[in-house]
């Protein structure tokens, strides 16, 4: 298997794929053994409870006797995600530091809030209700099959351990369809557009490279949108798109490219240039243009089938004019979840027309940890301050 920094299928958020892969596997051994009955949930919550008030003493006391390290400020260890919580925090006078056990960073906090009581939280601070959320939450097989059964819309497919099954899968759907590791996030080793056995049997190993398991889902129609849902109520919403140009009619792709380069965004830290590489080539070739071909005014040309910012993708805020009927599905969604805070990514044509009127839309996955930063720093759009609602939601 290949290193992660070198692996173009991590589309520039490499991960280590043999350390993934186990990861995913111990998960899947050890998940249903330790799937929350009634009397595992009530534990949980008492659990929850001594939790709360032990781990932030537990936390300084390991700094006091010199093992780990109270970071009170920002560095280049500190990650966006947390940075503007951080900000955040700061403006309504919540002293927050991040533990930093062997001096290494494992984002993990600490947070006095203004009337006294501690937080101790890893990535996000959830509140009272953090052990409520189902188990199955980031599992994207196993969140298919209840939403399913709940009536929200999803893609088509199933997961497959073996070539035979996902030929057997992909016979069942209608192409183009796409394959992604069943566990997982940012785009990694996922393939678009397939649409014949030898292209299946292709992505089906790029996936098995860092997860046992594969899905096999017909592929959806539309943009790439993130819901936030924060406390049960729809907050923000924002346009994922992967490297891509507009058409002017009279340019030329190549040529299109250079003038995107030229916006200062596309200089870091946050966004990249684009480029015509290997990968660019063969998405043009998919939509049956060259590097020299002209696209039309308005057209929106792909260079890349992910999304990652690392690449040249961009984000567009979109939370104002979405349907009621899309807003609603989100928050019933989230209430399915029991999920204080839930990142949904959803595909669709036209988040302003309702769900229900659009073929082959659908909800692709919903991360527990969502990386909200987007609606932070938006390439294009009005910038949603997600912090404020998630510091709200937990009383500071």
């Amino acid at each position: 298997m290949s290193n992660a920094k070198e692996c173009s299928e991590c589309g520039g958020a490499g991960v280590p794929h043999r350390l993934t892969y186990t990861t995913i596997m111990v998960d899947g051994v050890l998940r249903p053994i330790f799937t929350p009955g009634p009397v595992f949930r009530a534990a949980s919550r008492g659990l929850s409870v001594i939790e709360r008030n032990v781990t932030p003493h537990l936390l300084s006391g390991l700094v006091k006797l010199g093992v780990a390290k109270k970071q009170t400020e920002m560095d280049d260890e500190t990650l966006l995600l947390a940075q503007v919580l951080w900000e955040e925090a700061k403006t309504r006078g919540i002293d927050m530091w991040e533990f930093r056990l062997f001096g290494l960073a494992r984002n993990i906090f600490v947070a006095k809030l203004p009337d006294g009581r501690k937080l101790a939280f890893e990535g996000l601070p959830l509140g009272n209700n953090a052990g409520a959320r189902v188990w199955w939450m980031d599992n994207k097989a196993e969140l298919k099959k209840q939403f399913r059964k709940l009536g929200f819309p999803v893609a088509r497919g199933g997961e497959a351990f073996t070539e035979r099954k996902a030929l057997q899968i992909y016979h069942t759907l209608t192409p183009p369809v796409i394959i992604k590791p069943h566990l997982g996030s940012a785009s990694r080793h996922t393939t678009l557009h397939i649409d014949s056995e030898e292209e299946l049997l292709r992505a089906f190993r790029v996936a098995k490279q860092v997860s046992p398991y594969a899905l096999i889902e017909e592929e959806l129609v539309g943009g790439v949108y993130r819901a936030t849902v924060v406390d049960g109520k729809f907050f923000a919403a924002l346009r994922r798109d992967p490297p891509s140009v507009v058409g002017d009619g009279v340019s030329t792709i190549e040529e299109l490219i250079a003038v995107a380069n030229l916006n200062p965004a596309r200089s870091g830290p946050y966004f990249s240039k684009l480029a015509i590489t290997e990968a660019a080539e063969q998405e043009l070739a998919w939509q049956g243009m060259t590097p020299d071909s002209i696209p039309e005014i308005g057209k929106r040309v792909m260079l890349h089938q992910k999304v990652n910012w690392g690449i040249g993708g961009t984000t567009v805020d979109t939370t104002e004019g979405i349907h009621p009927d899309n807003i609603q599905l989100f928050e019933d969604v989230a209430k399915a979840l029991k999920a204080p805070i839930a990142g949904i990514d959803f595909i669709i044509e036209d988040l302003k027309r309702s769900w229900k009127e659009q073929e082959r839309c659908g909800i692709l996955e919903c991360n527990s940890m969502p990386f909200f930063d987007n609606h932070h720093l938006p390439f294009e759009g009005e910038p949603r301050n997600v912090s404020a609602k998630i510091w709200e939601m937990v009383g500071a």
